[in-house]
Protein backbone atom coordinates (compact mmCIF):
# COMPACT_ATOMS: atom_id res chain seq x y z
CA UNK A 1 0.00 0.00 0.00
CA UNK A 2 1.27 3.32 -0.78
CA UNK A 3 0.35 6.68 1.17
CA UNK A 4 0.43 9.94 -0.74
CA UNK A 5 0.65 13.05 1.27
CA UNK A 6 -1.30 15.81 0.28
CA UNK A 7 -1.81 18.07 3.10
CA UNK A 8 0.89 18.63 6.13
CA UNK A 9 0.18 20.29 9.47
CA UNK A 10 2.35 22.62 11.40
CA UNK A 11 1.39 23.86 14.78
CA UNK A 12 3.29 26.50 15.59
CA UNK A 13 3.73 28.81 19.03
CA UNK A 14 6.49 30.24 17.31
CA UNK A 15 9.04 29.40 19.22
CA UNK A 16 12.63 27.92 18.49
CA UNK A 17 11.27 24.19 18.86
CA UNK A 18 8.24 24.86 16.59
CA UNK A 19 10.52 26.36 14.05
CA UNK A 20 13.02 23.45 14.02
CA UNK A 21 9.66 21.48 13.46
CA UNK A 22 8.30 23.76 10.60
CA UNK A 23 11.83 22.71 8.96
CA UNK A 24 11.19 19.12 8.69
CA UNK A 25 7.44 20.29 7.23
CA UNK A 26 9.13 22.33 4.73
CA UNK A 27 11.34 19.26 3.71
CA UNK A 28 7.95 16.84 3.74
CA UNK A 29 5.87 19.46 1.91
CA UNK A 30 8.43 19.89 -1.00
CA UNK A 31 9.08 16.38 -1.27
CA UNK A 32 5.73 15.49 -1.57
CA UNK A 33 4.40 18.55 -3.33
CA UNK A 34 1.94 19.29 -0.36
CA UNK A 35 -0.07 21.94 0.89
CA UNK A 36 1.31 23.35 4.02
CA UNK A 37 -1.02 24.29 7.28
CA UNK A 38 0.14 26.79 9.50
CA UNK A 39 -2.03 26.54 12.64
CA UNK A 40 -1.31 28.88 15.78
CA UNK A 41 -3.67 27.99 18.92
CA UNK A 42 -4.56 30.68 21.21
CA UNK A 43 -5.22 28.95 24.38
CA UNK A 44 -7.29 30.29 27.15
CA UNK A 45 -4.92 33.17 29.71
CA UNK A 46 -5.42 32.28 33.67
CA UNK A 47 -4.06 33.74 36.50
CA UNK A 48 -3.69 32.29 40.36
CA UNK A 49 -6.25 33.45 42.43
CA UNK A 50 -7.09 31.84 45.86
CA UNK A 51 -9.83 29.78 43.88
CA UNK A 52 -6.79 28.07 41.90
CA UNK A 53 -6.47 29.25 37.57
CA UNK A 54 -9.03 31.62 36.71
CA UNK A 55 -9.05 32.15 33.09
CA UNK A 56 -8.59 36.21 32.10
CA UNK A 57 -11.52 37.43 29.98
CA UNK A 58 -10.16 41.25 28.71
CA UNK A 59 -11.47 41.06 25.09
CA UNK A 60 -8.78 43.46 24.22
CA UNK A 61 -6.29 40.99 25.02
CA UNK A 62 -7.91 38.45 22.85
CA UNK A 63 -7.98 40.54 19.90
CA UNK A 64 -4.57 41.71 20.20
CA UNK A 65 -2.85 37.98 20.66
CA UNK A 66 -5.00 36.95 17.50
CA UNK A 67 -3.52 40.01 15.83
CA UNK A 68 -0.07 39.39 16.95
CA UNK A 69 -0.53 35.30 16.27
CA UNK A 70 -1.83 36.74 12.24
CA UNK A 71 0.94 39.11 11.76
CA UNK A 72 3.54 36.07 12.82
CA UNK A 73 1.83 33.36 10.50
CA UNK A 74 1.96 36.20 7.53
CA UNK A 75 5.30 36.45 8.23
CA UNK A 76 6.31 32.97 8.08
CA UNK A 77 3.82 31.72 5.10
CA UNK A 78 5.49 34.33 3.03
CA UNK A 79 9.41 34.50 4.19
CA UNK A 80 12.10 33.21 1.13
CA UNK A 81 12.25 29.38 2.42
CA UNK A 82 8.31 28.80 1.77
CA UNK A 83 7.77 30.73 -1.42
CA UNK A 84 7.65 27.69 -3.70
CA UNK A 85 5.19 25.70 -1.24
CA UNK A 86 1.07 26.47 -0.88
CA UNK A 87 0.55 27.55 2.46
CA UNK A 88 -2.42 28.08 4.66
CA UNK A 89 -3.03 29.61 7.60
CA UNK A 90 -4.96 29.52 10.04
CA UNK A 91 -5.61 30.53 14.13
CA UNK A 92 -7.70 28.41 16.43
CA UNK A 93 -8.77 29.07 19.94
CA UNK A 94 -9.05 26.31 23.28
CA UNK A 95 -6.68 23.51 24.35
CA UNK A 96 -4.08 23.86 21.35
CA UNK A 97 -4.21 19.84 21.53
CA UNK A 98 -8.12 19.52 20.63
CA UNK A 99 -7.91 22.23 18.51
CA UNK A 100 -4.67 20.75 16.45
CA UNK A 101 -6.89 17.24 16.16
CA UNK A 102 -9.69 19.12 15.05
CA UNK A 103 -8.30 21.19 12.18
CA UNK A 104 -6.73 17.85 11.17
CA UNK A 105 -9.98 16.68 11.29
CA UNK A 106 -11.66 19.04 9.68
CA UNK A 107 -8.81 19.77 6.93
CA UNK A 108 -8.29 16.04 5.98
CA UNK A 109 -4.41 16.76 7.14
CA UNK A 110 -2.28 13.89 6.03
CA UNK A 111 0.07 14.39 8.43
CA UNK A 112 0.86 16.69 11.24
CA UNK A 113 4.71 17.57 12.37
CA UNK A 114 4.87 18.91 15.90
CA UNK A 115 7.74 20.12 18.14
CA UNK A 116 8.49 18.69 21.86
CA UNK A 117 9.26 20.83 24.26
CA UNK A 118 11.61 18.39 25.58
CA UNK A 119 9.89 18.99 29.14
CA UNK A 120 10.76 16.42 32.13
CA UNK A 121 9.85 15.85 35.83
CA UNK A 122 7.22 18.49 37.00
CA UNK A 123 7.48 20.72 34.49
CA UNK A 124 6.26 17.93 32.34
CA UNK A 125 3.69 16.74 35.04
CA UNK A 126 2.68 20.41 35.38
CA UNK A 127 2.29 21.15 31.88
CA UNK A 128 1.19 17.93 30.26
CA UNK A 129 2.66 17.02 26.56
CA UNK A 130 0.48 18.76 23.87
CA UNK A 131 2.54 16.45 21.49
CA UNK A 132 1.96 13.35 23.52
CA UNK A 133 -1.98 14.13 22.99
CA UNK A 134 -1.79 14.97 19.82
CA UNK A 135 -0.14 11.61 18.46
CA UNK A 136 -2.86 9.69 20.97
CA UNK A 137 -5.73 11.22 18.96
CA UNK A 138 -4.97 12.23 15.63
CA UNK A 139 -6.58 11.41 12.82
CA UNK A 140 -3.59 10.83 10.89
CA UNK A 141 0.26 10.47 11.17
CA UNK A 142 2.32 12.55 13.43
CA UNK A 143 5.85 12.97 13.31
CA UNK A 144 7.37 14.51 16.53
CA UNK A 145 10.09 16.25 16.50
CA UNK A 146 12.45 17.44 19.15
CA UNK A 147 14.87 20.11 20.00
CA UNK A 148 17.18 20.76 17.70
CA UNK A 149 19.84 21.03 20.40
CA UNK A 150 18.35 19.20 23.20
CA UNK A 151 21.93 19.20 25.56
CA UNK A 152 22.13 22.60 25.92
CA UNK A 153 18.45 22.74 27.64
CA UNK A 154 19.11 19.85 30.47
Amino acid sequence: MQYAIHKILAPTDFSDHANHALEYARTFARRWNAELHLLNVIEPAVFPTEAGLTPIGTMKLGEEMEGAAQTNLQKIATSEPLTDLKVETAIAHGRASSAIIHYAETHNINLIIISTHGRRGLEHLIFGSTAERVVREAPCPVLTVRPANKSSEE
